[in-house]
C-alpha cells in the first residue's frame, strides 16, 4: 500500500523513477526494491521522498498512522 502511495506520488508530481531516486538520495536499486514491496520503507526513505516530491511526509503514510 505504501509502494502505491509513493508511486501515485510520485506520478502526480511528472517524476520519472529515475529522478525520484536523484532527489531522494535513495539509489535505483533500493528504490525498486521498495517499490516492489521487497523491503519495507524506513523513515529516512520516507523523509528523502517527501522531500523530493516536495510534500509533507503525512502525504505518504495510511490515514490509521497519521490520526493517532
Amino acid at each position: 500500500m505504501l509502494a502505491s502511495t509513493v508511486n501515485g506520488a510520485r506520478m502526480h508530481a511528472g517524476l520519472s523513477f529515475a529522478r525520484l531516486s536523484e532527489l531522494s538520495g535513495i539509489t535505483p536499486d533500493a528504490l525498486s526494491e521498495l517499490l516492489e514491496g521487497q523491503v519495507d520503507f524506513t523513515v529516512v526513505d520516507l523523509a528523502g521522498i517527501a522531500a523530493a516530491l516536495d510534500i509533507p511526509i503525512t502525504r505518504l503514510l495510511p490515514a490509521s498512522a497519521v490520526d493517532d
